[in-house]
């Protein structure tokens, strides 16, 4: 767990943590490591850029790219067996 200066700042991250859980539908813990993985990779995308290199990892979003589940209207549904 990371050390905050102050209760403030500790709630403040707590927040953002719990406002892009509910925003992904998913835990905050996964959330946190979310927000971890774009910072890192945000850092190593500022890092190769100040040596005028280009990184060639693309730019991640804290938005879930995940596909979503099937609804039961679905009819193209593999487990439904219909043609």
């Amino acid at each position: 767990m990371p050390r905050f200066a102050s209760k403030a700042e500790y709630y403040r991250h707590h927040r953002k943590v719990m406002e892009l859980a509910l925003e992904l539908g998913v835990t905050p813990i996964e959330a946190e490591a979310r927000m971890k993985a774009v910072e890192a990779r945000e850092r190593h995308r500022a890092k190769m850029a100040r040596r005028g290199l280009r990184s060639a990892l693309p730019p991640l979003s804290l938005t879930a790219d995940q596909p979503t589940a099937p609804r039961f209207d679905d009819f193209e549904a593999r487990w439904m067996m219909r043609n």
